[in-house]
Order: structure tokens, then C-alpha cells, then sequence
């Protein structure tokens, strides 16, 4: 089996005060990696929709038009960060959150400092806020937001952060809900649908079907959006009697 190639780009976590030079770092490793030179990377930033990205801009943005103390004057914002990400066609977050080429990654906040996958995870809703402590120990933010007698930092946290778990779990249940959907097909086209490999097939597909059904709940009583589905799983679920809105569950429109 062929190894799958992993592009490193080692980065001096001193050479980065701020995530910006983070960013600006990587949009030019991979852009250099793509062989394109700054014109070339501006002219698909334009053909994707953001002709501002111009060869002086993303000039500016890689080497930070620096003062005359080496602080950067031009920083990278966030919808600069997504157009990159877009045009490089990275991941967003790799561009900002370097995986496997640095320790540690910059910020002016309290933050600063922590490993990028954690400093990922966080990112993304499956860590609380946390920093590196005097003895280099990443350390979970519990302090008062406004001061000492503010609401917890980490106890916001895990309010507003259930989103993500809830999407985290739609997407787990519904790629086990396409499986045993897919099994049940496969059994009924070759065993017929009265064969025990067929009920058996059905059983597992119900469960699944119910797991998914109390996620899209869950989304309902959270007033989520709940994304479109498939139109034979909205049919079993209401039959079923599985989903306590029944109206709120679209059904996938499959037309091209």
C-alpha cells in the first residue's frame, strides 16, 4: 500500500508573535508548495470572488509590512483567512493551527502558547479554554469572565459549546444510519424481504434509525436547524412515531 505523503513545514514558534504570521507563514508554504507565485494566488483569490486579494495585498500579508521594531502592521482577517483557506485548498484551521509543525502556537491572548491540537480541539468545541501555566502545564480557564465575580469561564463554555457535540453526534449517527440502511437494501434484494438475514438487517436499521431520530430531537428542543434528510428515513420516523415535530424534519431534495 502506498504511504500517504504528509507535507511538514516546520515553523520557529519565535518568529510568530501573533496568529497572523501563523497564517501568513502558511499561505505562503502552501502556496509555494502549489507553485504559485503571489500574482497567481491573487488571481484565483479574484476568480473565487475576492479580487481585493491582490498581488500588493497578499505581498503585504506574507511579509507583514513590518516596523521598524519588526512588529507586523498588516494582519490577516478572518474572511482573508477563509478566501486563503478556499484558494489553497487547506483547511482552514491548518492555516491557523499548524498540526505536526510547531509546539506551540502564538497569541496576544491568555491563551497563548498552548500545542495547536489542543488549541484545535478548543477551537472547535470538544476543549474548554485553557493556557500554559508558569511550569509549562496547559491549564483549564475556570476565572470569571469580567473578573472574579463574573460567570465562569469554562462553565460558559460547556453551555454554549453544546452545539457542537449535538452536530458531532448527528453526523455519527447518520453515517451508522446509512450503513444499516445500505445493509438492508443489499439484504432485500438477495435474501427477499421475509429471510432472517433481512429481518435481522431491518432490526439493525430501526436502531439506528431511533439513534438518529433522538439526535434530531435533541436538536429540536436545543431549536437547531435540522438539515434535510433522506426521504425513506423521514417516512420511517413519522410511521414510526419517532420525532417529537414531525414538521420540522425536510425531507432531502435529491433532484439535480
Amino acid at each position: 500500500m502506498a504511504r500517504r505523503k504528509l507535507m511538514r513545514y516546520r515553523v520557529d514558534m519565535h518568529s510568530h508573535e501573533i496568529l497572523s504570521d501563523v497564517v501568513a507563514e502558511q499561505v505562503r508554504a502552501h502556496r509555494t508548495r502549489l507553485g504559485l507565485n503571489r500574482e497567481q494566488l491573487a488571481e484565483e483569490c479574484a476568480r473565487i470572488g475576492a479580487p481585493e486579494l491582490t498581488y500588493a495585498a497578499i505581498t503585504n500579508i506574507e511579509t507583514g509590512r513590518r516596523d521598524k521594531d519588526g512588529k507586523r502592521r498588516r494582519e490577516v482577517t478572518v474572511d482573508e483567512l477563509m478566501t486563503f483557506a478556499y484558494a489553497l485548498g487547506v483547511p482552514p484551521l491548518l492555516l491557523m493551527l499548524p498540526l505536526g509543525s510547531m509546539d506551540r502556537v502564538p497569541s496576544p491572548a491568555k491563551w497563548g502558547g498552548l500545542h495547536p491540537h489542543y488549541a484545535w480541539q478548543w477551537v472547535t468545541g470538544e476543549e474548554p479554554p485553557a493556557f500554559r501555566d508558569e511550569r509549562g502545564r496547559t491549564v483549564v480557564d475556570s476565572s470569571g469572565i469580567g473578573g472574579e465575580e463574573g460567570p465562569n469561564r469554562t462553565g460558559v463554555w460547556r453551555q454554549v459549546a453544546v452545539p457542537t457535540e449535538v452536530y458531532r453526534s448527528l453526523q455519527a449517527t447518520q453515517a451508522a444510519l446509512r450503513h444499516a440502511s445500505g445493509q438492508l437494501h443489499f439484504a432485500q434484494a438477495r435474501h427477499g424481504e421475509d429471510a432472517d438475514a433481512t429481518r435481522k438487517a431491518r432490526g439493525a436499521y430501526l436502531d439506528r434509525l431511533q439513534e438518529f431520530a433522538v439526535v434530531l430531537n435533541e436538536m429540536t428542543d436545543l431549536g437547531l436547524n435540522i438539515p434535510a434528510c433522506d426521504a425513506r428515513w423521514v417516512d420511517d420516523m413519522r410511521q414510526f412515531d419517532m420525532l417529537k415535530r414531525p414538521e420540522a424534519v425536510q425531507i432531502l431534495d435529491t433532484k439535480d
